[in-house]
């Protein structure tokens, strides 16, 4: 007889041959730093053997979940035994699972919070440990976002002439999908207009997972960008307890891309340096780790391309110019270190596919 698995997940291959799949719950210390009650679906992925090569390869099965009050351990044994899933015809790579806060049947799971995540790799044994990684907490909190045009910022260097009125600004992570490591985006749900240059809600922003960061989405005819928040001691203008979120004119954004270089990476980071006026001559490398993610390229700032016309233009070299613009090419999430003015700053920065992202560096 089989041991007693925590997750009963048992995948059909043939016969009554099966892989027996658990939860491995984070330490108890981890646990008591993550809020889990606002969880009301569990989506499981079970990817065969061409994933990711062949990214329709997989199954995948949803169940909607309501236990007020809901630890991590209550979610595990809410969700025991619910799950009965085939392999795919082509073999078994690995197990994904998402938690969030929305229902199965919505028409985007991902317009709703990610609350926790797992996956494991399939390696030829009859059992599968699938570590949850928290990804956000569910406490509510209240928050001010103040997005930023970070052209505006680089050509002025004044908050005030930098301020951004565009569209619907939400309150989303990011974080990187198993087996592919490439960066994916949940929420927005909680967002507003950013006419007036402050955007209030009310959402999830508290107990961001080590491997997620707090991002700004932005909404207008769609979503057109999404964009790692600063870190409360590299905000340029927000003050208090606002969020600061960096944004670039989307039109400016694509145009700006080189087709060769986005067919290679899939998205594109653009960034200022700044301290507070832009800051020339710094340096923008990606971290060891991350190096096969990406790719950094220095750009100048035409006249008026900050009001939302034109192009960025390649500069050569490797360092910023008088803007203090660069752009990372990637659609992971990935680690920088950036030098200048004789200080020295890491961040983490990164967006999806297809998409447009901003940063603002304050050395």
């Amino acid at each position: 007889m089989r041991e007693a698995y925590l997750l009963a997940l048992l995948l059909a291959a043939c016969g009554d041959e099966a892989v027996d799949v658990s939860l491995r719950l984070p330490s108890a210390a981890t646990q008591a730093m993550y809020d889990t009650s606002c969880v009301t679906a569990v989506r499981i992925y079970v990817n065969g053997a061409n994933y990711p090569s062949d990214d329709g390869d997989f199954l995948e099965d949803c169940i909607d979940v309501s236990t007020p009050g809901m630890t991590f351990a209550d979610l595990r044994e809410r969700i025991r035994g619910k799950f009965d899933m085939k392999i795919p015809a082509s073999g078994l790579s690995g197990i994904e699972l998402y938690a969030y806060n929305g229902a199965c049947n919505a028409a985007n799971e991902r317009d709703y919070d990610l609350v926790a995540y797992g996956s494991a790799p399939y390696v030829g044994e009859d059992s599968i440990a699938v570590p949850v990684t928290p990804n956000l907490s569910c406490t509510q909190g209240d928050y001010t976002l103040r997005p930023i045009d970070i052209l505006k910022y680089a050509k002025t260097a004044s908050c005030a002439m930098s301020v951004w009125t565009q569209g619907r600004i939400g309150l989303s992570t990011m974080s990187p999908l198993p087996f592919t490591d490439t960066a994916y985006w949940w929420g927005g749900q909680s967002s507003g207009m950013a006419t007036t240059g402050l955007v209030n809600v009310r959402g999830l922003a508290l107990g961001i997972g080590a491997n997620s960061c707090l991002a700004a989405s932005l909404y207008t005819t769609q979503y057109d960008e999404v964009t790692c928040m600063a870190p409360a001691e590299q905000r340029v203008c927000a003050t208090g307890g606002e969020l600061e979120a960096p944004m670039i004119d989307v039109a400016v954004g694509y145009a700006s891309a080189d087709a060769t270089t986005i067919n290679r990476w899939g998205a594109v980071v653009y960034g200022a340096v700044v301290g507070p006026a832009a800051i020339a001559n710094a340096t923008v490398t990606i971290d060891e780790a991350d190096r096969d993610k990406g790719e950094v390229v220095y750009l100048d700032l035409p006249p008026g391309v900050q009001l939302g016309t034109g192009t960025l233009t390649a500069r050569p070299g490797t360092s910023t110019g008088p803007s203090g613009l660069f752009a990372v090419y990637t659609q992971s999430l990935v680690r920088l270190t950036i030098s200048g003015n004789g200080k020295t700053v890491t961040r983490t920065v990164g967006t999806e596919e297809d998409y447009v992202s901003a940063v603002l560096v304050k050395l």
